[in-house]
């Protein structure tokens, strides 16, 4: 019997290994609905908006060693956060979108945790412009 962790499959090494390193969640993509416009009209039928998170951890998050969901932060919880928010309001602006959904999830992550939030309309009503609009937020100290 091996005397190094490694029979159990993990290593005492890799996980010290781990704790110098950085480590970041991306969620590309989350899809909403939102009442988004700066004209009352363009507000009326919900629209598409993609919602991109970046969270860097200060450590790594526990579940790296436990794999335990409760050990990290939940996408799905952060998603449906997202959802809820939006679904309750109008906005004008992708600015306003994204200085609110940014304080909706900076409340579910560890409060030494860096974000970067970006809202993207997709297909804003204007002639000739593709590829969408970004808005980003980007909380990071030392960016």
């Amino acid at each position: 019997m091996r005397n190094d962790d490694r029979a159990s499959g993990t290593t005492t090494r890799s996980t010290r290994t781990l704790r110098a390193a950085r480590t970041r969640l991306e969620v590309p993509a989350i899809r909403l609905a939102v009442h988004l416009g700066c004209e009352a009209d363009e507000r009326a039928v919900a629209q598409v908006v993609d919602l991109s998170l970046a969270i860097d951890f200060a450590t790594p998050p526990d579940a790296c060693a436990s794999d335990a969901l409760a050990d990290t932060v939940c996408y799905a919880e952060l998603a449906a956060a997202a959802r809820e928010h939006c679904a309750a309001r109008e906005f004008r602006l992708i600015e306003r979108m994204a200085a609110e959904l940014r304080e909706v999830v900076r409340a579910r992550l560890p409060n030494d945790s860096g974000l970067v939030l970006t809202v993207i309309k997709l297909a804003p009503p204007v002639p000739g412009l593709a590829g969408g609009v970004r808005f980003t937020i980007d909380d990071r100290e030392g960016r």
